[in-house]
């Protein structure tokens, strides 16, 4: 399950806002594309809490999300 803990808007960009967000998974599996939440484009700077290992992602500008933690993606 994903869940948004907070976002922050930074602009609208083709119908959608474009946020930094922060983001708790189950799993890294569950980590979106920076585009398939509804209505939301998530931007550079965004994080998410894995919670079944407490690893923390971040979104680069390539859209990919890199462990913060030491740990493989």
């Amino acid at each position: 399950m994903l869940s948004i803990i907070s976002e922050k808007f930074i602009r609208f960009e083709n119908a959608s806002s474009v946020v930094i967000a922060e983001l708790r998974i189950d799993t890294a599996e569950e980590l979106p594309a920076a585009d398939t939440l509804a209505g939301r484009i998530l931007a550079q700077g965004s994080l998410a809490w894995d919670i079944s290992t407490g690893d923390f992602y971040g979104l680069n500008s390539s859209g990919e999300w890199i462990n913060q933690t030491g740990g493989d993606e």
